[in-house]
């Protein structure tokens, strides 16, 4: 089904208050066209429309229209590592706004920091206890085998 076969089943389904089918729809269609800011704006909107405001600024993120309030719902639902997996921006995709540049920038640092490995200096001690663990499993199983082995030999 094309974008504007889509788009005009959202237009119906708004029509009849069907809020949610419209909704899965936009969702396939930004998932389809995750640059598409236009596709973003529209969902935004109906998002705003059914009082969502975290969503409404999700899907706004990007564009200058975004209500202050939505943007703020946004940042304090998703930490800043967290946003650019939440906008379901493509890696590697040029913003196509002045806006969308300026916003998309710290998520791009704050998601490469995040990645990032960070240095853990009990890493090596937590391993030590993971094998002595595991040795100590190991050898009270044999105490138990040999045990038992022994008593069925003697009786």
């Amino acid at each position: 089904m094309g974008k504007s076969d889509l788009m005009d089943r959202v237009t119906t389904d708004l029509s009849r208050g069907h809020t949610y089918p419209a909704i899965q729809r936009m969702h396939s269609l930004v998932a389809a066209h995750p640059t598409d800011l236009d596709l973003r704006r529209r969902l935004a909107a109906i998002y705003r429309a059914t009082g969502n405001a975290v969503e409404a600024g999700r899907w706004s993120y990007l564009d200058d229209i975004a209500e202050p309030e939505e943007l703020e719902a946004f940042e304090a639902r998703y930490p800043a590592h967290r946003r650019l997996d939440a906008l379901r921006w493509p890696t590697g995709a040029p913003a196509p706004t002045d806006i969308s540049r300026v916003r998309l920038a710290p998520l791009l640092a704050a998601a490469a920091s995040a990645q990032s490995p960070k240095p853990n200096p009990r890493r090596g001690s937590r391993l030590q206890t993971s094998a002595a663990v595991a040795a100590l499993v190991a050898l009270s199983t044999l105490v138990v085998i040999g045990a038992r082995t022994a008593l069925d030999w003697i009786f």
